[in-house]
């Protein structure tokens, strides 16, 4: 296991300002993929990295994703669409149409310029790939789209699926 792989998880864990206090990564396992998304529209469903959790052996909680296209131009797609709740500033909310019955969900596209790196939580955050050079034939390997993603567990499987979490019912909304 290289350095990186295992000092991470203690490198995070101590960032208790943006990281759950209890969060617990640890560098026991890994799970990691390098995927080639092709162009000519391929591209990745809406999903959770870790749906399931615990119930099928599954501790993975944090996505970290490294991307590898140094050649990304604007209108490449492949794009990484977040579902995240809509965010509201002060002037917004006497104006905001939901009268606080239903929550409601906004999409963040980030683009998968080469060394940009995403991290979110694995069980949590709803998200899919957008199409890959949409209009490009498949054989120009030119416009391939290069991810490398590492998912890092947990050791306190009392995160996993957290219900209180402010990202916990997002799930619910993005799967209507």
């Amino acid at each position: 296991m290289s350095l990186l792989l295992r000092t991470l998880p203690q490198a995070l864990n101590d960032q208790s300002a943006i990281m759950m206090e209890d969060v617990q990564l640890s560098n026991s396992t890994f799970n990691a993929k390098l995927a080639v998304t092709r162009p000519g529209g391929s591209k990745y469903p809406l999903h959770i990295d870790n749906p399931r959790g615990v119930e099928v052996g599954d501790t993975r909680k944090l996505t970290c994703i490294l991307y590898l296209n140094p050649g990304w131009g604007e209108g490449d797609g492949g794009e990484l669409r977040m579902f995240l709740k809509k965010q509201y500033n002060d002037d917004e909310i006497g104006n905001n149409s939901n009268d606080g019955g239903e929550e409601e969900l906004t999409t963040v596209d980030l683009s998968p310029e080469g060394g940009r790196l995403l991290l979110f939580w694995s069980d949590e955050i709803p998200h899919e790939v957008l199409a890959t050079a949409p209009n490009a034939s498949v054989d120009d390997e030119s416009l391939d789209r290069y991810a490398l993603t590492v998912w890092v567990p947990t050791e306190n499987l009392l995160v996993l699926h957290r219900g209180g979490s402010k990202f916990g019912d997002l799930k619910d909304l993005a799967f209507r």
